[in-house]
């Protein structure tokens, strides 16, 4: 009869890549706390996500050259945000000149992306753990909201959104009172004149004790209450 030998707890062992034994118990108990903390960190920033009439548009700062994953990564943590794009040409190769290049979306407000939450500790300190947030502007203890009006007109300014767009201008009919935002007339207020094409609007201000007609962007005017 044929005695199988039982193997040793050193040959049953699991080995490192050096060859010396690795303590399974050891193991198993530092991916459970991996896992623990995926879940809570995936908990953390569902609650940030939250809707509600709560919820503001904050500015997030993060490193250099991560404004793409970070926004990947908000997109898959189902966070309302924003990143600011542009579509630009790479620069082409001298020794391909007459290859045609494909235009490229780039950040257009590198370091900055904007999310829409419910401002509460557990918010920042959830956001703080996607790799690439530094931190909000203001801090997590001030943070500085903006408003959605603010949001649009970025998005009609930079990226001609045609959603943001068409908000803006539902927003406005001849006759609104408006402030003047940007330019050389800033801090003026105007009269709606007319809504012109998708991005402008004619208005009619008062400058120096004349009325003055100006031919406006969307972006550079907000609406008075």
């Amino acid at each position: 009869m044929m005695h199988s030998k039982r193997p040793s707890d050193v040959e049953r062992a699991w080995l490192d890549r050096n060859g010396d034994p690795i303590n399974i118990d050891y193991a198993w108990q530092k991916s459970d706390e991996r896992i623990a903390l995926r879940r809570r960190e995936r908990a953390m920033l569902a609650a940030a996500g939250l809707d509600g009439p709560e919820a503001r548009w904050y500015v997030l700062r993060v490193e250099e050259r991560t404004d793409i994953a970070v926004d990947k990564l908000l997109d898959d943590a189902n966070v309302e945000r924003w990143m600011a794009t542009k579509s630009v040409l790479p620069p082409r190769r001298s020794d391909r000149k007459k290859q045609r290049c494909e235009p490229v979306l780039m950040a257009a407000l590198p370091g900055y992306v904007f999310v829409r939450v419910v401002s509460t500790p557990a918010t920042w300190a959830a956001l703080k753990t996607i790799k690439g947030v530094v931190d909000v502007l203001g801090g997590a203890d001030n943070p500085k909201p903006l408003k959605a009006a603010e949001i649009l007109k970025l998005q009609a300014f930079i990226e001609k959104n045609p959603r943001a767009i068409e908000v803006l201008t539902n927003a406005l009919k001849v006759g609104d009172r408006v402030s003047i935002d940007a330019g050389p007339f800033a801090s003026f207020e105007a009269i709606v004149l007319v809504l012109g094409d998708a991005e402008r609007i004619k208005v009619e201000a008062s400058l120096f004790g004349r009325a003055t007609p100006l031919e406006l962007d969307l972006a550079q005017v907000t609406k008075l209450e």
